[in-house]
This record gives structure tokens, C-alpha cells and sequence, in this order.
């Protein structure tokens, strides 16, 4: 089942390539996880933005991940580093959807359990969505209620 939203294209810029059948298990993991009403408000808000917002959106992102791979060599997941960078990325979250520690948690689980989203992380390093998974498991307890 096709959900048609514009979501996922948006996304084919941040998170590469996707298959039309990818695309497709990727909008149903997201509404299953999230529910189609969060689905369809994180869709309205993507929409309104500017081309220049989404590209500062999705630089914010790449920047932020990158660092994070950086970091995974010489830092824990819970290091003050690591949890300074997914401070920024829970907040990036927050921009394009009510962000609370449910749906970061969820957030997480599917970034470290997606094929999709473990081979773009990997593109980056090699175990990075295992990686911000933890860090983001690790930020919700300390940083969110």
C-alpha cells in the first residue's frame, strides 16, 4: 500500500535512493510507529518550507552526522560530545515534527533497524545508526520527560 505522500521524496535527498517498494515499507513503518495523523503534519510542515530551508534542513543533518561518525572513534555514545550533537539533532527533529521521548525512541529503533537507513549511516561510518541509536536511547533518559 502506497501512502502518496511527498514525505519520502523530500527524503530520497537526505537518505538516498529508495526503491519505489522501500519507499513504500519505509511510509508504513513510519505511519505504524508514528500514526498517519504525525505522518501527515511532519508531511504539511516539510512542504511549507523553502527550498532554502530544506536545504539548510538537510545540510544540518549531513553536518551532524558526519560529526557523529567522527566522534565514534574516540567517544561512547554517552560521551558529553556525542550527546552535545544529538542535543542539536533532537532539536533538528523538533522542526519538522512534535518530537517527544516516544517518537525519538522510535526514531532510533528505526534508524538501527531499517535496512534503508542502516545503509545510509553506514555510507558515513560503518555501525553509525547502531550507534545514534544509543546515543538517542541514552539522551531521552537524561534530556527528555
Amino acid at each position: 500500500m502506497s501512502l502518496g505522500c511527498d514525505f519520502i521524496t523530500l527524503n530520497n535527498n537526505i537518505y538516498g535512493e529508495m526503491s519505489d517498494e522501500s519507499q513504500d515499507k519505509y511510509n508504513n513503518e513510519i505511519v505504524n510507529r508514528y500514526g498517519n495523523k504525525t505522518f501527515k503534519k511532519a508531511n504539511n510542515i516539510i512542504k511549507t518550507m523553502s527550498q532554502d530551508e530544506w536545504e539548510s534542513y538537510q545540510n544540518n543533518l549531513d553536518t551532524l552526522f558526519k560529526n557523529i561518525a567522527k566522534l565514534m572513534r574516540n567517544n561512547n555514545y554517552n560521551s558529553k560530545k556525542v550527546q552535545k550533537l544529538i542535543a542539536k539533532h533532537y532539536k533538528l527533529t523538533s522542526t519538522v515534527t512534535k518530537t517527544t521521548k516516544n517518537s525519538y525512541i522510535e526514531l532510533a529503533n528505526l534508524y538501527s533497524e531499517h535496512e534503508d537507513f542502516i545503509k545510509f549511516f553506514n555510507n558515513y561510518k560503518k555501525g553509525l545508526s547502531s550507534f545514534m541509536a544509543e546515543a538517542m536511547f541514552c539522551y531521552t533518559e537524561s534530556n527528555v520527560k
